[in-house]
């Protein structure tokens, strides 16, 4: 039973070694590096701004086509509409419509001009 017990010991003590070894190996690397250390270890184009106007509008103003997809999606037609963000891109209208879920939490859906589901 001992041999057990030491057996186990030894390799979660082995284990956390490793773990802690690769924690300050990875640590002084950001440092060597002069990275930035916000958590950020890959850095893309994904937020570069692209020619768009963002207005925000109010409901009553989309489209009749998104104002029918809303009207008869049974998920949402009974949920309150907080934001209603208008966007333009290359000639064409994207709307984000922000919902009140009936838990105050908030659900986004991006619909195109013809009442498309682009994101949700």
């Amino acid at each position: 039973m001992k041999g057990r017990i030491n057996s186990k010991a030894k390799i979660s003590g082995v284990s956390g070694l490793v773990i802690l070894a690769f924690m300050l190996y990875f640590n002084i690397s950001d440092k060597k590096l002069d990275a930035d250390m916000n958590n950020h270890f890959l850095k893309t184009n994904v937020y570069d701004p692209v020619d768009s106007d963002t207005v925000f509008i109010a409901a009553t103003d989309l489209p009749s086509t998104v104002k029918y997809v809303i009207q008869t999606d049974s998920l949402i037609n009974n949920l309150k509409i907080t934001t209603v963000k208008k966007i333009s891109q290359k000639n064409d209208d994207y709307y984000d419509v922000c919902f009140l879920d009936t838990d105050d939490l908030n659900i986004m859906v991006m619909y195109d001009e013809d009442g498309g589901v682009i994101l949700q």
